[in-house]
């Protein structure tokens, strides 16, 4: 819309039919002072009706006046061809500039050049406001454009970080998918064994015989030694079935210690009477290691 030239003034280019009318409104526009009191300047006036050369000559004008007698067939050609969304395009009426006698007045072609160029101008600054609105909105969309691609940027990066944490959350899975089913195989009979309970057995001795266990080591020898089905005892804990059968077994435990304990000089005395009468082969046979006397030994 600025003409390289001149920054800051209206660009007018006048199409005239021949160089004779050319010549006329040179003179005229020298005369009426456009530049000096309207800020507008005439930079080309272009003699020919050939549109290709009209194109060339008329590209970046703000304003374009198409010389003829009324909006006849040619000015609606060159009108259609040269119209853009930054320029306007009047005429300059050929029938406003002859008198009755078909000659051409020169004052009134000095008129019809300047009310041309106001009608046009008048034009063209409605026209500008319009590109000017549009500029605005056009600003306004790029902002708003630049920020959603700034948005679009950022979650792009996001998306590759995420993109990056699911790989590798993947790998994990795949992990800990191979892991379980390693898990899974080796203990995939596990169902089909005896899950035993663990119990302190300091507690569970007082809260079964309330009292404190004082015979520990000879709890876990006798366990030992009878290897009862299902029961562990070691390291101050007793591992059951259930608490019902550890408490079962410590109560047998408890009883048997009672009777060792009370009926030892007995026992010992039976015992040693029983020896000296079994014969070499039942004496091979017999389990002395189970028997109440030594199995805490």
């Amino acid at each position: 819309m600025e003409n390289e030239n001149h920054e800051s003034k209206i660009d007018v280019r006048i199409i005239v039919q021949d160089l004779n009318i050319a010549q006329l409104v040179s003179k005229a526009v020298n005369n009426i002072q456009l530049e000096r009191d309207y800020n507008i300047i005439v930079s080309s006036i272009i003699p020919t009706n050939e549109l290709s050369i009209v194109k060339k000559v008329a590209g970046g004008a703000d304003i374009l006046l198409i010389g003829g007698y009324g909006q006849d067939e040619t000015y609606n050609i060159l009108f259609n061809e040269l119209k853009t969304d930054f320029n306007h395009i009047g005429l300059f009426d050929y029938n406003n500039i002859i008198v009755d006698d078909e000659s051409v007045d020169f004052r009134l072609a000095e008129k019809e050049i300047l009310n041309s160029i106001i009608k046009s101008t008048l034009s063209y600054s409605l026209n500008l406001i319009n590109i000017h609105t549009l500029e605005n909105k056009l600003m306004k969309v790029t902002h708003n454009y630049n920020n959603l691609l700034d948005d679009y940027n950022k979650l792009i990066k996001e998306s590759e970080v995420l993109s990056q944490q699911n790989r590798e959350l993947i790998e994990d899975l795949d992990e800990v998918k191979s892991d379980f089913s390693d898990f899974k195989l080796r203990y995939e009979d596990i169902y089909s064994k005896d899950i035993l309970e663990i119990f302190n057995l300091e507690d569970l001795w007082q809260e079964t015989f309330r009292q404190d266990l004082v015979d520990e080591d000879r709890i876990v020898i006798a366990t030992n030694k009878f290897r009862p089905e299902n029961i562990i005892v070691g390291q101050n804990y007793i591992a059951a079935e259930s608490k019902s059968k550890a408490v079962e077994w410590l109560n047998i435990v408890r009883t048997a210690l009672i009777f060792v304990d009370d009926n030892a000089e007995d026992l010992k005395k039976e015992l040693n009477e029983h020896k000296e009468e079994e014969i070499p082969e039942v004496r091979q046979d017999y389990d002395m290691n189970n028997t109440f006397e030594n199995f805490w030994d």
